[in-house]
């Protein structure tokens, strides 16, 4: 008796770091549920049908880590893996991009939609042999500072230590 669930049962989260330049170093990383009875083959993040929503196209994307290829397609990355580099029940996998936008950036939305609202496949993202099986918003993880952040942060503590120590003599 009890619910069957069907398909990906998939989540992501997405935490961004200070690149070269202006640049931004994201990990995405993608997992299925345990309870989940379909493998993640396809992934296409910062999108769902009609609707691309980072603000600026990423200047590189790669999957090859978790054995996967990375297609960047308007304001939008395609990740692609393969029967044997599925994700399945109770598995993850991570991935990586480099965009100027930041975290705070892709924290926020686009026309109304989350940022990281994308797209889950059991087969091929193409859909010759799959359409999309579920939609999900990738929580984007905003432990890093931006390096703006990080300076007021700094300057801010010395000032008081500056003044502690000055209260002290």
């Amino acid at each position: 008796m009890g619910g069957v669930v069907a398909g990906i049962v998939a989540s992501g989260t997405l935490v961004g770091v200070p690149g070269a330049g202006n640049t931004f170093d994201y990990t995405l990383t993608l997992s299925n549920a345990p309870n989940a009875t379909t493998s993640i083959e396809g992934f296409w993040y910062a999108w769902i049908p009609g609707k691309f929503f980072l603000p600026t196209t990423p200047s590189s994307a790669s999957g090859a880590a978790s054995g996967w290829s990375a297609i960047l397609v308007g304001n939008s990355i395609q990740f692609q893996g393969a029967a044997g580099t599925a994700i399945g029940p109770a598995g993850s996998k991570s991935f990586t991009f480099v965009t100027t936008d930041t975290p705070v950036a892709l924290a926020g939305t686009s026309g109304g939609f989350p940022i990281g609202d994308s797209v889950a496949y059991p087969g091929s993202i193409d859909g010759s042999d799959s359409p999309p099986d579920e939609q999900i918003t990738v929580q984007s993880l905003l432990s890093v500072p931006e390096p703006s952040s990080s300076g007021l942060l700094i300057t801010g503590a010395f000032g008081l230590l500056a003044a502690g120590w000055r209260k002290r003599r």
